[in-house]
């Protein structure tokens, strides 16, 4: 065996002699030159695999990224009783599902076979409709074995969750399809020593209802004159009854693409980009759950008088300030710019692709037009109404 190895990966004695043997066996006399040339590559390449074998090794030995893999989990037989039958198809299927193996149906899962489930949310599309678990500050350290732990059941990345557990503000830690995954983890999370709630989107954060939007304010002695945008319609809030402010703002790109189809393939010919922002304002009061929204373009600022500037992003920093001094027992948030990053670890931004169709473009010539919309209204109402929520 020593000597097998020797030959397939060569040391510095050895190479000598094996040089030797290809000489005697394989060179031939008009080329002499040529053949001592290969063998000498062929000696060359055997040293460096064996070098490289080596290296390897080490590099295995060496490498500790092996600790934050999560361990496989150990197979378990169950036994008939404790299979969950299917309402639907009435088939059997393990306790550890909440959905039914065969028809995707959920299971009636009791408490104690709760404790067999592993939750493992998955990536949930912006359009879709679930349940977001809300992790609230934790005044005590976070380990990195409760960060592993917590990341398994969230699927974030550790970093990005102590990022978010750093903040120590109220945050969304994932999302659900169904209330009683989220009631999984959160039971987990408890016992993991994070305190959390459950927000619906439909019934909690209303993102189907859109915010009511204003063209001017009034302000009185003891109340706000709301004139809503595109209507006549007026609405009133009374001083005390002014509870929540939040400030944020709205980015949004816009990417045209013009594609040429030649030979079952694409070509890009041209692409535009543009991108636009404004600021908004939301406010709230204790019976209104969705809220009235201002944003820096059409709103009518007479209201600021003679502290009106020439920008609406001025202005809009001024009619907050003057919100916050007309109504200062209200609560005022202006932090979303700087989670921003953080909640699109779960609340993404929304991108929307659309097709133009078919443009003509000279004589005979056809092309294919795409149109990308990446926009972050949808983040900002949630999180705005997630502070509502919060009071």
């Amino acid at each position: 065996m020593d000597l097998f190895n020797n030959f397939l990966f060569p040391g510095p004695r050895c190479q000598k002699t094996i040089r030797t043997i290809y000489i005697t066996l394989y060179s031939l006399p008009l080329s002499e030159r040529i053949g001592q040339a290969k063998i000498d590559r062929q000696i060359s390449n055997l040293s460096y695999n064996r070098k490289a074998m080596e290296k390897k090794t080490e590099q295995i030995h060496a490498d500790q990224w092996l600790k934050d893999v999560a361990a496989e989990p150990e197979i378990r037989n169950f036994k008939p009783e404790e299979m969950i039958s299917c309402p639907s198809c009435e088939r059997k299927s393990p306790p550890t599902r909440l959905k039914c193996f065969y028809c995707g149906a959920p299971l009636p899962v009791s408490a104690a076979q709760s404790e067999f489930i592993k939750p493992q949310p998955r990536k949930m599309e912006t359009w879709e409709k679930g349940f977001n678990l809300i992790i609230l500050p934790n005044a005590h350290p976070c380990d990195d074995a409760s960060l592993r732990e917590v990341a398994a059941m969230t699927r974030l990345e550790k970093e990005d969750l102590r990022k978010l557990i750093e903040t120590q503000k109220p945050l969304p830690l994932t999302r659900a399809d169904s209330q009683k995954e989220a009631e999984i983890i959160q039971k987990r999370l408890n016992e993991i020593g994070f305190e959390s709630l459950i927000l619906s989107d439909e019934e909690d954060l209303k993102i189907e209802t859109i915010s009511r939007r204003l063209r001017g304010i009034e302000f009185h002695e003891d109340k706000l004159v709301l004139i809503l945008f595109n209507s006549d319609e007026i609405a009133e809030i009374q001083r005390r009854d002014l509870s929540l402010i939040v400030t944020g703002a709205v980015f949004e790109r816009r990417i045209e693409t013009t594609e040429q189809r030649k030979k079952r393939q694409n070509k890009v010919l041209e692409t535009t980009e543009t991108s636009a922002d404004q600021l908004l304002i939301d406010i709230y009061t204790p019976a209104d759950a969705v809220g009235y929204r201002i944003l820096s373009g059409g709103f009518d600022f007479s209201c600021l008088e003679t502290e009106k500037g020439i920008l609406a992003r001025e202005n809009m920093r001024k009619l907050a300030d003057k919100l916050r001094a007309f109504a200062l027992k209200a609560k005022f948030v202006g932090d979303y710019l700087q989670v921003r990053d953080v909640l699109g670890k779960v609340w993404e931004v929304e991108e929307k692709r659309d097709s133009r169709g078919l443009q003509r473009k000279g004589f005979g010539r056809l092309d294919f037009g795409n149109v990308t919309t990446i926009n972050n209204l949808a983040q900002f109402t949630k999180y705005s109404r997630l502070q509502r929520h919060l009071l």
